[in-house]
């Protein structure tokens, strides 16, 4: 509610789709903002995500093809995307909407598979299926096909996103000025593999060599189908990106450090 009550301070017109009114317990919202059954055909100018990175992730999910700033304010552990956290309310927040903050362009990944498309601010994961053995993956890039891998999947990250799964998979810190992808494999069984690079006019092809077995797609987290045994999943860099609200003079590496590094909490 002190979000609501700030913004109705602030003149700003607030949207609030009816899940998180519920969710929330917000039963008094309406009489800060105006709640709609959902957000899907909404316009708006600024998405303010309360939550951690993956509250973030899932407001880009909706916004990032359409442009829309997203302001993450830190309710979760690690906050990497976030803005500010909950005790920068109100006066820190104040400052942001009244428009004392940068835009960081944020690359994205896109994803064809088949007749479906998506975009992802952090990675596209190729892995195993639930209770599944192994699969064999094999990947391609400027025509150079490259043998099939036994491993328990693969990720392919942003730079925003070689934080998260990427790094955890022992993959580099790739740094948020480039705009490229990192390809890193989930516990390979081998000894050759090493994490790819690629910039962004180069396109990554995923193919299933697992007989019979279809592999599960995420895309930020997010169930996203299956890759069928035979079949192959084509991405790239997107034309587009999405656009991360940060305060003024924000530094990547200073985050870095402050969150992960050597995190103070």
């Amino acid at each position: 509610m002190q979000v609501l009550q700030l913004c109705r301070e602030l003149s700003i017109e607030v949207i609030l789709p009816q899940r998180e009114v519920e969710k929330n317990s917000l039963e008094d919202a309406g009489s800060l903002a105006t709640v709609v059954p959902d957000l899907m055909d909404m316009q708006v100018d600024l998405c303010v995500a309360l939550g951690g990175d993956g509250t973030i992730l899932r407001a880009f999910s909706r916004f990032a093809d359409v442009g829309t700033p997203v302001l993450g304010i830190n309710f979760g552990r690690v906050g990497f995307l976030s803005a500010i956290g909950p005790d920068a309310i109100p006066d820190g927040l104040r400052a942001l909407l009244q428009g004392g903050h940068d835009i960081l362009d944020l690359s994205l990944i896109e994803m064809k598979n088949g007749d479906e498309r998506a975009l992802a601010v952090n990675d596209i994961v190729v892995h195993k299926p639930d209770g599944g053995s192994v699969v064999r993956l094999a990947y391609s890039t400027n025509g150079i096909d490259f043998s099939p891998l036994s491993c328990d999947g693969m990720v392919l990250a942003t730079p925003a996103g070689s934080t998260a799964y990427n790094l955890s998979n022992g993959g580099p810190l790739v740094s948020l000025s480039l705009n490229a992808m990192v390809l890193t494999a989930i516990a390979p069984h081998t000894l050759q593999f090493r994490a790819l690079v690629l910039g962004p006019e180069e396109s990554l092809s995923i193919r299933n060599e697992t007989l019979g077995t279809a592999a599960a797609i995420y895309v930020d987290g997010r169930s996203a189908g299956f890759l069928e045994s035979g079949a192959s999943l084509n991405l790239s860099m997107a034309s587009q990106k999405a656009h991360l609200v940060q305060p003024p003079g924000a530094d990547f590496y200073r985050t870095l450090r402050d969150r992960f590094i050597q995190p103070t909490g």
